[in-house]
Formats: structure tokens, C-alpha cells, sequence
């Protein structure tokens, strides 16, 4: 595998000049060789473009994003890693480990052959070239940390005699390996990016961040988000629906979205079919990804309480008084939406429903979301993805970009960090705060701020709500020690019946279901649309090795469980 990974990353980069034909000739007439490639600046750019596009994905979607539904949030319509029965063979383990050391194999091809043009190259333009794919491979290696705990490090072009002898460094070697990195690097990169969709300072010292509270490195995390906070001039957009359509996403470029997976207009071939997957079925669209009840009700009500202790939510209409971020992240029968280009009224109770026509007024027709054996009823629980599926853009050709790296995400990770470590201050508060604001909720009361605990439950709501969908659950859950809790048992969706709503469910099963804001639905089963039994088992933790790498290299483990 890692032969061809490494043939192939170099011939794409060539490709860009050459083609890779010519790079296989022996003696090219008009490209570079090999032995003489990245012979100055412009050489390196189209390496690193090369990397950049090294996206993880199926289908043209965002492996991040589907992870949510490999976890207790929500789900895919076809049973997947959520459902923890999986074997060695998973092609969504073996496709996110190959894809991964696609990209670091393209870095290191870049660091190794870059050094001939260090003569031709402004010194700090060479610098921060370098510290881009150093950046670019210690995030694929963060990944590789967290998802498989530990994996062959390389760090240069392997000889054909290294290939199949690689044994895995341990996560806490990864760990290391990211961090020092950064520390590297990062004074080299400017805390803005050059162009939109490279990574910075400020994305840089984000990955350290990222990789420290996942680590439990508390004082590390804070320390790391705090430079950004300081020092990268970055803020929140007003408007948190703008963030996940491509007309909004452009002012925010560099400002709250730090880095992002980037589709552009300049190539037929730049698409997402995320938009489309997620897409209603009475919009066109293929409805193969659904929100769960239980991310639903993690938002709160809008006088700032948890649905189940607050004084102004009605289960029989959920939609009303809810922290605003609902609505910008799931899609409720009775909503009114817009995808793929159709504006309508999303309903799954009804054989018809309204969509508006092109001159404004409304027409009442078939509804293809109320009995489409795939669509949201009947192949999910109920609901729909309205975050980056509520877009300005025909589905079918979507280049609505996929933030990697936001804003949001250094604020929550600098109030969980300090948190943590028992430190919360008036830096945590108004961190916390002004996602609130912008989600139209309370400020931390008084008494929530007074309880250590208290908060480590306002700020793991937070998270869910601020960054569902975003790659960020599967991760979580691990980290605080409830997949365990969260992943066995039913998917549960919406009532059945729009007449007979349940009740509010139970938040307070066991104090770490509280902590947790996790309901418990065991009384409401038989009222709510509910889809596969998952299971959770030890080995869960992390993702198998892929069997196919382990039978081509012997000097591969696997991980407990799995052998």
C-alpha cells in the first residue's frame, strides 16, 4: 500500500506540470524529473496544492462529517461503524487510513525534494512553504493518534526496502510528534493565511490545541488557544447560519472559519456531494444522513436552561423557543427549508405538502419525504440535516465549502481546558458567553458559573450544539468516557404520530447522564420513530488497523480486541 501511495502522491503533484507519463520517462525533454523536482517557489505551491487536495472522503463527503453518525448523534442510512459489529475488513477504517498517509506521503515528498529549491527561493517564503506541509502532516498524524492509537510515523520518502517492514509508533509518540511540530513551525507561518484555504499560525497552533484536550493536556490546550485568542485578530460571525453556505462563507474566509476543505468554481471536478446526500427527498435530493432525538435535545430552550429544566419549552411544538442554532443545524417536520434550490415545508406526516413557486406564491404537491423507502421517515428518525444542506446551490453540483478548523472551536476548547484544570475565571466566562450571544441564549447564570460541575456540563452541551456535524462527537465521547453510556441501544428520532408528542425525557437517570445531558428515551420507545440496535464494546475505543495492511506488513499490531 505504501508503494503505491507514495507513486501515486508524487506523480499527482507532477501531474499539475507534467503529467505523470513524463515524469516516467527517463530523460524529460520540458518537466522536471524527479531527482531534479521543487526547484523553486512556484514548483512547491503546485506540491502543496497537491496535498492540500488529499481530501478523506467517500463519495465526494467528508469523512468528518460523517463521523457524527458513528456515533450517538445521528446516523446513516445504510448500518455502519455506529452499529459497532464491523470487522478488520471496514473499507471506511482501511479508506481512512489509506487516505491519511496519502496526505503525509505527499508532505514528505514535498520537505524531502523542496531542499533544492532553498538557493531559489525568498527565505521566509521557503519557511513558511515548509511549515505548511509540516502543519498538513501533523494533523493527518493527530488523526491517526486519536481514531487507530498509533500508527508507523515516517517522516521521509521510504526506499522500496522500507515499505513492508513499518511497526507502529504508539499514540503518545504522535502525540509528541504533533506537538513538536507545531512548536516548530508555527513561528514561521503568519497568524492570517496567504490565500483562503491554507492553513496559519492561528490554524497551527489550533491543531496543538486540539490535540492537547484530546490528550487531556489541559494546561497545553488553554495555553495553545489562548495565543490564537490573543493574537490572531479572529471573531465570531454575527450570523451562524451564514458559516455552512457557500455565499456566507466567503466573507468569513480567514475570519471565524480558519481553514476549510475548499471547492472552487476553477475546477469541473471541485464538488461536494455532502449537500446532496443530506438533501430532502421532496427536494431531489438522496437523504442518506439524519440528526438524531438526541442531538435535537441538546439544544437548549431560549431562556437558557436544558429542555428539561427549563420553564418555557413545549415538547408538543420543539421547534419553539430553542437556542437558534437548531434550526441552522436540523431540519423539524413543519420547518420551512430551503435545498437544492426548492423552498417548501418539511413534513413527514403528510402525502402532500407546500412549496413555493418560482413567482412567490405556493402550490400544494406530492411529497416525496412522507413514504420514500429512503427518505427520512421511513430510512431515518424523522429529521434532516439543514446545516450545509440548507445552501444557496443546486445540490448536484455543491462547492459549499467544509470547515476543518473554526473560530468556535478554540473558544470552547479554551473553556473546556480551563475548566479542566479548575480555573474558571472571567476569560472562561466571556469565552462561553459570546457563543451564547450569538445563539440568542442567557449568559452563564450566576449560580451555573458558582459549580465546577455545572459548567463541565454547559460546556460539553455547548460543543455538541456549536459543532455538530463538524467531525467532532466521535472524538468526544471517548475522550469523557461515556461511549460506553451513549452508543448502546436504539437510534431514536421524532414521535410517530404528530398528535400523541412524548413527554420530555429523563436527563437525570444517573448523575453522569446529567453531567452529560444524555436522555434517557426507555418509556417513549414505542411513540418515537426508532431505527438499528448498536452495541458498544471495549474495542471500540479506536478504529482496527486495517487487516489488508497488516497482511502486507508483519511489523504491524493491532489494536485490543481486534485480533
Amino acid at each position: 500500500m505504501k508503494k503505491t501511495i507514495y507513486i501515486s502522491g508524487l506523480c499527482l503533484m507532477l501531474a499539475a506540470t507534467s503529467g505523470c507519463s513524463k515524469f516516467l520517462d527517463k530523460q524529460p525533454i520540458d518537466s522536471p524529473a524527479s531527482g531534479a523536482f521543487l526547484n523553486n517557489e512556484k514548483e512547491i505551491n503546485v506540491s502543496l496544492n497537491a496535498a492540500y487536495r488529499s481530501y478523506w472522503d467517500f463519495g465526494l463527503v467528508p469523512y468528518l462529517s460523517a463521523s457524527d453518525a458513528w456515533a450517538d448523534i445521528a446516523i446513516l442510512r445504510a448500518n455502519d461503524l455506529g452499529e459497532g459489529t464491523f470487522d478488520t475488513y471496514n473499507t471506511h477504517s482501511s479508506g481512512l487510513w489509506r487516505q491519511i498517509y496519502i496526505t503525509i506521503q505527499r508532505c514528505n515528498t514535498i520537505l524531502d525534494g523542496m531542499v533544492r529549491a532553498k538557493g531559489n527561493t525568498p527565505d521566509a517564503t521557503y519557511k513558511r512553504l515548509e511549515a505548511e506541509a509540516r502543519v498538513l502532516r501533523a494533523y493527518a498524524y493527530h488523526h491517526l493518534a486519536f481514531l487507530f492509537n498509533g500508527a508507523p510515523l515516517i517522516t521521509k520518502p521510504l526506499t522500496p526496502e522500507e515499505f513492508y517492514n513499518q511497526s507502529r509508533a504508539s499514540k503518545a509518540d504522535l502525540v509528541k510528534f504533533v506537538y513538536d511540530e507545531i512548536d516548530a513551525i508555527a513561528g514561521s507561518l503568519n497568524w492570517a493565511p496567504t490565500e483562503r484555504g491554507r492553513v496559519s499560525r492561528a490554524v497551527a497552533l489550533g491543531i496543538k490545541a486540539r490535540t492537547a484536550l484530546y490528550n487531556g493536556d489541559y494546561s497545553m490546550a488553554a495555553a495553545a488557544a489562548k495565543q490564537v485568542i490573543d493574537n490572531a485578530g479572529l471573531s465570531l460571525n454575527p450570523n451562524y447560519g451564514d458559516l455552512f453556505t457557500r455565499s456566507g462563507q466567503k466573507p468569513n474566509a480567514g475570519g471565524e472559519i480558519m481553514w476549510e476543505i475548499l471547492y472552487t468554481d476553477a475546477l469541473a471536478t471541485s464538488r461536494t456531494n455532502m449537500p446532496l446526500g443530506n438533501c430532502s427527498r421532496a427536494a431531489g435530493g438522496q437523504s442518506g444522513r439524519f440528526p438524531a432525538q438526541r442531538l435535537v435535545d441538546v439544544f437548549e430552550a431560549s431562556d437558557g436552561y436544558r429542555i428539561d429544566e427549563s420553564a418555557i419549552y413545549d415538547p408538543n411544538n420543539p421547534r419553539v423557543n430553542r437556542d437558534i442554532r437548531l434550526k441552522y443545524t436540523v431540519a423539524i417536520p413543519g420547518d420551512t427549508v430551503s435545498m437544492n434550490l426548492v423552498n417548501f415545508v418539511y413534513d413527514i406526516y403528510n402525502p402532500t405538502t407546500s412549496f413555493r413557486n418560482a413567482d412567490g406564491s405556493w402550490s400544494v404537491k406530492t411529497n416525496a419525504d412522507f413514504n420514500n423507502a429512503f427518505g427520512p421517515a421511513k430510512s431515518g428518525v424523522g429529521y434532516l440535516w439543514s446545516k450545509y444542506t440548507m445552501t444557496d446551490e443546486n445540490a448536484f453540483q455543491s462547492r459549499v465549502s467544509y470547515s476543518l478548523m473554526r473560530y468556535a472551536e478554540i473558544l470552547l476548547t479554551y473553556a473546556e481546558a480551563k475548566i479542566e484544570l479548575g480555573e474558571v475565571d472571567e476569560s472562561v466566562i466571556t469565552a462561553i458567553n459570546r457563543l451564547r450571544t450569538r445563539a440568542k441564549l442567557p449568559n452563564v447564570r450566576p449560580e451555573v458559573e458558582a459549580d465546577i460541575n455545572e459548567m463541565r456540563e454547559l460546556i460539553r452541551r455547548e460543543r455538541t450544539a456549536e459543532l455538530a456535524v463538524e467531525g467532532f462527537r466521535w472524538f468526544d465521547i471517548r475522550r469523557w468516557g461515556i461511549a460506553e453510556l451513549v452508543m448502546p441501544g436504539k437510534v431514536v428520532g421524532i414521535a410517530k404520530d404528530p398528535n400523541d408528542m412524548p413527554g420530555i425525557p429523563n436527563f437525570k437517570k444517573s448523575p453522569i447522564h446529567d453531567l452529560n445531558s444524555i436522555p434517557d428515551y426507555t418509556d417513549q420507545l414505542d411513540k418515537r420513530y426508532t431505527r438499528e440496535t448498536r452495541f458498544w464494546y471495549p474495542r471500540l475505543e479506536f478504529l482496527p488497523v486495517p487487516q489488508a495492511e497488516i497482511d502486507i506488513n508483519s511489523g504491524l499490531s493491532q489494536n485490543p480486541g481486534w485480533e
